[in-house]
């Protein structure tokens, strides 16, 4: 059995919703980083207790890459700067104006390569 809904006492609830969600976005505030942590061109979002993190610190350290790391559980720049960032999850690295989310060497690896910030060559 159909219903028909009478949309006119319900338009301008759904009007602000579309607002709303129009506010919301899934963009990155790269400006906003870099306002707060500088011209370091490599920024981790970690935790101490994630392997993947783990990985990923001994990745950058095996292909000569400096960096920074920002707990995100004990740093309140950290949980800012994972806000910026949309971070669902740790790692989070920040290769120049790009984002990786998640363990991803391979990506990572490329990135670098790419911006000239590794000095290691022969591992994937």
């Amino acid at each position: 059995m159909m219903r028909r809904i009478n949309m006119r006492g319900r338009l301008p609830g759904l009007a602000m919703l579309l607002a709303l969600l129009s506010a919301c976005s899934n963009q990155a505030d790269i400006a906003e980083v870099r306002t707060m942590i500088g011209d370091a061109p490599v920024l981790m979002l970690s935790t101490s207790t994630c392997g993947y993190c783990k990985k990923l610190r001994a990745d950058l350290s095996d292909w000569g890459v400096e960096y920074v790391d920002v707990n995100v559980e004990t740093d309140r720049n950290g949980q800012r700067l994972f806000g910026l960032v949309n971070g669902r999850g740790v790692p989070v690295l920040l290769i120049g104006d790009e984002i990786v989310h998640g363990y991803s060497p391979t990506r990572s690896r490329k990135l670098l390569v790419a911006a000239n910030l590794t000095n290691e060559t022969s591992r994937p």
